[in-house]
């Protein structure tokens, strides 16, 4: 897909204790928790200089992602629990819960102060 990388997450360690997967080796300026109830819809943007890194903890997603120059040219997937999206700058995405799902949601750059409004641009759907 145009700008968007895809992974699934596996253990890269197990013992009698449990398990560890390792979700990213990133630097990061934001970390949060979106939960998304089915049938509903996240995002509608894209970022201007941000990565966006959405980790599925639960549940099922339909992605739709366009370039912010081109948005006619539409690519869907589905996101699964235990994958990552990483959603390059400049990429319109739209996150269509299929089911109740829980998401990391992780992004390079701050959120805070006005750090969010300055580096989205919101309303675009896609569809």
């Amino acid at each position: 897909m145009i700008g968007v990388t895809i992974k699934k997450r596996e253990p890269v360690h197990a013992d009698e204790r449990g398990i560890i997967t390792d979700i990213l080796n990133e630097n990061l300026g934001h970390v949060g928790i979106i939960t998304c109830k089915k049938g509903s819809t996240r995002a509608n943007h894209y970022h201007k200089k941000s990565i966006q890194y959405s980790y599925i903890l639960s549940g099922k997603f339909e992605v739709l992602v366009a370039d912010s120059k081109d948005i006619k040219k539409i690519e869907r997937t589905i996101l699964n629990a235990g994958e990552i999206m990483t959603i390059q700058p400049e990429i319109v995405h739209t996150f269509n819960a299929i089911e109740d799902s829980v998401m990391l949601d992780m992004i390079s750059q701050s959120r805070a102060g006005t750090g969010y409004e300055d580096d989205v641009v919101k309303g675009i759907f896609l569809k």
